[in-house]
């Protein structure tokens, strides 16, 4: 009986352990936790009866005393579990193990929602007042920032809610900054990037104006569907709170007041004089501009020399080549390579932070001109790798495909991207700086790149060069295809270690272990 009576006290202790714990972790299911309580009850109260004699001797001998210092133990145990949990929820720490930390909020989304000023509030609009996604997506949020709060709500039970803040469609994020006096925004998109993008356009006192120049051949901002449009970046731009036009520069007398920032991207026909020197008095009464370029080729040639020039004027010497970094691909010749990949930054602000590859296709070499004017301060801020080169025969290269190493060319790691900044009072035009960022590619902010990080490195310089630094980070990742691509170099270290030095390994035991064998 003794025996059986000890086991019912066991069972029992088993039992309501595991209906406290089923009980303080899941919160749908009931029946196991009242079963495991009552059952586990039953049983050690049939323990207690059929124990009563045993229990008093127990409880004033030896064992006793052990027993209360091990129940005193394990209070104390329990209590500092507890307290740890506790300690733990006041100051959590968020892990994101995966390559891309696809599952985090980028360093851009945190600079801006620490950034906040006032108040902020985010009114999530959703059948029955719940939707998990949003809560776990609100909550990320306003993990980095105690000005940011969020609320759910059921339009159906509060429509007075819905029509205060003019929301039609269910799903729709409303954002409240300043209080309930302040300004408002709605967003129907649920996602890290719609919701950062929201954060800036309400915080942000005014926009600012992006100039794309046309009339030329230029990459076109509206068209989104082709591969060579711009219209990513012009989304990408309009999503951070800029607003986005086309300059005909031909048609006015200067570059218009209000615009703070102009894009050369690409023109195939030669720009006039006219709009040269406009280009060049709003750079010298302190205005911003990114000047890109495309490459000479010999079967569709094109007059960029009035741009090139200008570039000069201001400290960047645009090379009349392009950069080549042949890939290797297994039992394959090496790959023409004339995308070269940049993961080789230069310090400035345009690049704090930014470590991922991008792509810079059809790319001109630039470097810093021999003689800087004082006041000119030239910056190479995009390099590619070592065996990359500045390739001159670009006959060669276009019309038989091919592209070799000579001593006429430039060995790597070749510049693609440069900033320039110009103090006016020291250049002698006035007060205040310039700034100018030169992209030796046209293609790298095309919509057929708005995959990769591109867009990322071009939205950085327009925040760089408009004075909108604190902006400047990686935008939010989505999940994308791994991508792995080897260089030259890079291909010899894998093949030599893969395919050669394993097996050779394995040979060389195999004959020491038959040696060891036979002797």
């Amino acid at each position: 009986m003794r025996r059986s009576a000890a086991l019912y006290g066991i069972l029992g202790l088993v039992l309501l352990s595991f209906g406290l714990v089923d009980y303080f972790i899941s919160s749908g299911f009931r029946l196991f936790v009242w079963v495991n309580l009552i059952c586990g009850i039953f049983a050690i109260v049939l323990w207690i009866t059929s124990s009563r004699s045993e229990l008093s001797s127990i409880t004033t001998g030896r064992s006793a005393r052990y027993g209360a210092n091990a129940v005193i133990y394990s209070a104390a145990y329990i209590g500092l579990l507890f307290a740890i949990n506790y300690i733990s929820t006041l100051h959590h720490t968020r892990l994101d193990l995966t390559a891309e930390k696809v599952f985090s909020l980028s360093s851009q989304s945190v600079n801006v929602v620490k950034g906040l000023q006032k108040p902020l509030k985010f009114y999530g609009f959703f059948q029955g007042g719940e939707n998990p996604t949003a809560r776990e997506l609100y909550e990320t949020f306003a993990y980095y920032s105690p000005k940011l709060t969020y609320e759910l709500v059921d339009p159906d039970k509060h429509p007075e809610l819905a029509e205060r803040f003019k929301v039609s469609v269910m799903g729709t994020t409303h954002m409240q900054y300043g209080g309930d006096n302040g300004e408002g925004t709605n967003v129907t998109e649920l996602n890290e990037e719609a919701l950062t993008n929201a954060i800036i356009r309400a915080t942000r006192s005014s926009k600012k104006v992006v100039e794309f120049l046309d009339g030329h051949g230029e990459a076109d901002p509206d068209d989104a569907e082709t591969q060579s449009g711009y219209g990513t970046i012009k989304k990408d731009l309009e999503g951070e709170g800029y607003e986005v036009r086309k300059l005909e520069l031909a048609q006015l007398p200067k570059v218009p007041d209000d615009a703070n920032l102009v894009v050369v991207a690409g023109p195939i026909k030669p720009l006039g004089r006219h709009e040269i020197d406009s280009l060049n008095d709003y750079l010298k009464h302190g205005g911003r501009m990114i000047a890109m370029y495309r490459p000479q080729r010999p079967d569709n040639p094109i007059d960029e020399a009035a741009l090139v020039k200008l570039a000069g004027d201001w400290g960047v010497k645009v090379g009349n080549d392009i950069v080549v970094d042949q890939v290797m691909r297994l039992f394959q010749s090496p790959a023409l390579g004339l995308n070269p990949l940049v993961q080789t930054y230069g310090e400035h602000p345009i690049t704090k932070g930014f470590k991922q590859r991008t792509e810079f296709p059809m790319s001109r070499s630039l470097t810093a001109e021999p003689d800087l004017k004082p006041g000119l301060t030239v910056t190479p801020i995009a390099n590619t790798s070592d065996t990359s080169w500045a390739e001159v025969d670009l006959d060669l290269l276009f019309r038989q495909q091919k592209a070799e190493l000579t001593a006429k060319d430039t060995r790597g790691p070749i510049t693609v991207v440069m900033a320039v900044d110009g103090n006016l009072e020291r250049l002698g035009w006035g007060k205040g700086d310039a700034r100018m960022v030169v992209y030796g590619s046209t293609e790298v902010a095309e919509n057929q790149y708005a995959t990769s990080f591109n867009p990322d490195f071009f939205i950085n310089s327009a925040d760089w060069l408009t004075g909108e630094e604190n902006s400047i980070s990686i935008r939010p990742r989505s999940i994308r295809a791994s991508r792995f691509r080897l260089t030259t170099g890079q291909f010899s270290i894998v093949f030599a270690f893969a395919v050669l030095f394993l097996p050779e390994m394995l040979l060389i035991a195999g004959i020491v272990v038959w040696w060891e064998r036979r002797n």
